[in-house]
């Protein structure tokens, strides 16, 4: 059973847990703020209409001694604790001193029973739901992103709630099956769609982190490949660096050769025309050739392959 009942809910994968609470405590302390304001203007409404009666002279009698009078009390608490939590509570952090941890809590527990006992003495007094009605969909929004709380505060106020009706006698029993069957309905309807809008919640909050976590490895591959190609491209002008300083001393090495190749072939010596030939061989040899080669590849590495395969194709184009 309780299986199936976590299945209603999307679950939040491990690797993001700690970053979902987080986003839950501050989505808690931002409805916190908007509830203090509510509270603080239903505060100051009590307040006018028994400020009213009074000067009316009006005595006021709830029918359950005055209970609900002293509900205003613990209304009241619950709104000096908000206060003091939010203003320990600065936007944009997560950390709570000692203190502020404590009223945080006692805020929501406050809120919580305030809500729940007036439900109570409400129905008592006038026979209505409506504020419990009220009392649950604040609740749910409290408790928006954390379904254990939400689940919990709907099925202890309906079997409160549907205690009370029962035992409180009413003239009509068909006006009191009316009001168990629309409190049960509208409590499972509350909570269905608190617990679409919880999922929808979650679901927002864990596209965000993939695309997120997505943009950062792109970052980090582009980083990657930017650092890549300065590499490559230093290497490149190393290699080109490395080719021109040989081509030019190559170059200047067969001038200076060249000369005195001329030079030794304008004498008549017979000894000495021995020497053309061995610098010939030293200006075409295999060891230059090949060092030559090594070098121009690192810098061009498939020039030399594409040529090669290249004139072997053209051969038998040429001779056909």
């Amino acid at each position: 059973m309780s299986l199936s009942i976590i299945r209603l809910f999307k679950r939040v994968p491990n690797e993001y847990a700690k970053a979902f609470s987080q986003h839950r405590i501050q989505l808690i302390r931002s409805r916190i703020y908007l509830l203090a304001w509510a509270t603080a203007a239903y505060f100051l409404e009590l307040i006018i209409l028994d400020w009213v009666a009074y000067r009316r002279e009006q005595s006021f009698d709830d029918g359950i001694g005055g209970y609900l009078i002293y509900t205003q009390l613990l209304l009241l608490l619950c709104l000096l604790t908000a206060v003091y939590t939010l203003t320990h509570w600065p936007r944009g952090t997560l950390q709570l001193s000692a203190k502020a941890r404590f009223a945080y809590y006692a805020n929501i527990t406050l809120t919580c029973t305030y809500l729940f006992i007036r439900s109570l003495l409400v129905y008592k007094a006038r026979q209505s739901i409506v504020f419990y009605f009220v009392s649950l969909i604040a609740a749910q929004i409290i408790f928006l992103t954390d379904w254990r709380p939400r689940l919990t505060i709907s099925l202890v106020g309906l079997l409160s709630m549907l205690l009370l009706i029962y035992i409180t006698p009413l003239a009509n029993t068909d006006e009191k099956t009316i009001r168990l069957f629309e409190c049960t309905g509208v409590t499972v309807m509350l909570f269905i769609a608190s617990t679409y809008f919880y999922n929808t919640e979650v679901q927002m909050f864990l596209n965000l982190n993939v695309i997120q976590q997505q943009n950062k490895q792109l970052g980090t591959y582009a980083q990657l490949l930017e650092q890549e190609k300065h590499q490559r491209e230093e290497e490149l002008e190393q290699r080109s660096r490395e080719l021109t300083s040989y081509t030019l001393q190559e170059v200047k090495y067969s001038r200076f050769l060249e000369e005195i190749r001329q030079q030794i072939q304008k004498e008549n010596l017979s000894d000495i025309r021995r020497i053309p030939g061995q610098i010939t061989t030293y200006l075409h040899g295999e060891d230059k050739w090949t060092y030559f080669k090594d070098v121009f590849e690192n810098v061009h590495p498939h020039f030399l392959s594409e040529s090669s395969r290249n004139f072997l194709r053209s051969v038998p184009m040429i001779c056909g």
